[in-house]
C-alpha cells in the first residue's frame, strides 16, 4: 500500500494545484509517513522511505508523457477530474479525525492556497530551448528539488504550484517528458533534482510533524483549508462550456468513483 501511495504521489506532483501531501491524508498515511522519515535512521522505517520514494519515482517516470499529452489535449477535463479527486476527498478528511476543525485556521489555509494561486503562471508553457548543463544549473536545480519536496510533503501546498511561481517547473517537466535514449543529457539534472527533492522532503516531513504533535488542531485545520481551497482553484471555471455539462458530470462521478475506492481499501 505505501508503494502504491508512492505512485499516486508521483503522478499528482506534476500535476500543478495538487500536493503529494493531500495524497497521504486521503490515502491516511501523513502522520505514518512524517514520523518514519523524521526517524529515518531506524531500520524498518528505511525500508519503508524506500517502497515510497521507488513509487514516487515510478508514478513520476511512467505518467510524465501521460500527463504532458492529457494537458496538451483535453487540459480541461484533466483538471476537473483531479479537482474532483480532491475535492470529494475533504468530507473523508473531517471524518478521520474525528476531531471539530478551528475555522480561523481553516480560513487561513483556504486564503494562503488563494493567494499562492493567483500568482502562479498558465501552466500550458512549453519548453523548446534548454538551458546550458553548468554546475551552477545544477545547484539551482537541485535547491529548486529542495524546495518543491518541502512543500510537496505539506498537504494542501502543490509542490509543482510553488516550482510554476518560481520558475522551474515546466523545465523540470519537459526533461521528465522528453527523457530517452537520446538524451541522456537529462538524466543529470534530474538527478539533483532528486536528492534536493528528498531533502527537502525529510525537511518538510520534521516542520509537518511537530505541528502534528504540538498543534494538531490548528494544523489540521490549516490543512482541511488548504485542501478545499486546492481542489477549487484548478477547476478552469473560465473555459468551461455549458454544453459539455454531462461530460463534466460523468467526469466528476469518476472522481468520486476514485474517492470511494480509495477509501474502501485504506480501510
Amino acid at each position: 500500500m505505501i508503494f502504491f501511495t508512492g505512485f499516486l504521489i508521483g503522478v499528482v506532483s506534476l500535476i500543478p494545484g495538487i500536493s503529494g501531501g493531500t495524497i497521504l491524508v486521503i490515502m491516511k498515511k501523513y502522520d505514518e509517513v512524517a514520523k518514519a522519515i523524521s526517524n529515518i535512521k531506524q531500520k524498518g522505517n528505511k525500508v519503508f522511505i524506500l517502497k515510497l520514494i521507488l513509487g514516487v519515482i515510478l508514478g513520476t517516470i511512467t505518467f510524465a508523457r501521460i500527463i504532458e499529452l492529457l494537458f496538451y489535449f483535453i487540459p480541461n477535463y484533466t483538471l476537473l477530474l483531479f479537482s474532483g479527486f480532491v475535492l470529494f476527498s475533504v468530507p473523508e478528511l473531517f471524518h478521520s479525525e474525528k476531531i471539530k476543525p478551528n475555522l480561523f485556521w481553516f480560513v487561513i489555509g483556504t486564503i494562503i492556497i488563494f493567494m499562492l494561486s493567483s500568482i502562479s503562471i498558465n501552466p500550458t508553457h512549453v519548453i523548446i530551448d534548454y538551458p546550458k548543463i553548468t554546475i551552477l544549473f545544477l545547484i539551482y536545480f537541485a535547491f529548486c528539488g529542495m524546495i518543491d519536496g518541502f512543500f510537496t510533503i505539506l498537504p494542501g501546498i502543490s509542490g509543482s504550484m510553488i516550482m510554476m511561481i518560481l520558475g522551474p517547473y515546466f523545465l523540470y517537466k519537459s526533461f521528465l517528458a522528453n527523457l530517452n535514449f537520446g538524451t541522456l543529457i537529462f538524466i543529470l539534472p534530474l538527478i539533483f533534482y532528486l536528492v534536493g527533492d528528498m531533502l527537502g522532503f525529510y525537511l518538510g516531513s520534521k516542520f509537518s510533524l511537530y505541528f502534528l504533535k504540538k498543534h494538531r488542531i490548528p494544523f489540521m485545520s490549516l490543512i482541511v483549508g488548504m485542501v478545499l481551497m486546492s481542489s477549487l482553484i484548478i477547476i478552469p471555471f473560465n473555459f468551461l462550456d455549458i454544453s459539455k455539462s454531462l461530460i463534466y458530470i460523468i467526469i466528476l462521478i469518476l472522481s468520486y468513483i476514485i474517492v470511494q475506492f480509495l477509501n474502501l481499501i485504506t480501510k
